[in-house]
C-alpha cells in the first residue's frame, strides 16, 4: 500500500512518521481524508480529534485545540500549539480536556491578578491626586 510522511509540530518539538496510509481530520466544512498521492492542500483543523493509520495498520489518535494542516509532495505537516497523541481515543480526549481546563484556570488566575494590580494602581493614583492635585493650583 502507498504511504506518505507525517510531521507533527508543536511548542514542545516535533514527531515524524515515515509511513502513514490514511489521515482523517475535520475543518470548518466537515470531515475529510487524505491518502498517498492526494492533491496539495491547506486546511485549518478545528478543535477535536483526528486520526491516522500507519503502514502496519495501527490507528493513532491526535487531539488538537486547532491546527494548520499542509499536504504537499506526499508529506503531511500538522502545526499546532499543543497536540496529544496515542492509541486510546478516550485517554487522548481526557488529556486534552484536562490541559484546556488547566489553561483556563491559569488565564482566570492571571486576570484576577491583573484586576488586583489595576485596583491598587487606581488607589495609589487617587492618593497621589489628593496630595498634589496633579500640579494644578486653585
Amino acid at each position: 500500500m502507498k504511504s506518505f510522511a507525517l510531521s507533527l509540530l508543536d511548542s514542545r518539538g516535533n514527531q515524524d512518521f515515515a509511513a502513514v496510509t490514511h489521515f482523517i481530520g475535520s475543518d470548518a466544512s466537515g470531515s475529510f481524508g487524505i491518502m498517498a498521492g492526494h492533491a496539495p492542500m491547506l486546511a485549518l483543523l478545528r478543535y477535536g480529534l483526528a486520526r491516522f493509520c500507519d503502514i502496519s495498520g495501527k490507528w493513532h489518535y491526535l487531539a488538537v485545540p486547532g491546527a494548520v494542516l499542509r499536504f504537499f509532495e506526499n508529506h503531511l505537516t500538522i502545526t499546532t500549539v499543543r497536540y496529544f497523541l496515542g492509541s486510546q481515543r478516550e485517554q487522548i480526549c481526557q488529556l486534552m480536556a484536562d490541559e484546556i481546563a488547566r489553561q483556563d484556570s491559569e488565564i482566570h488566575n492571571a486576570r484576577a491578578t491583573m484586576l488586583e494590580i489595576e485596583h491598587s494602581l487606581m488607589l495609589r493614583m487617587a492618593e497621589l491626586s489628593k496630595r498634589s492635585n496633579w500640579g494644578i493650583e486653585s
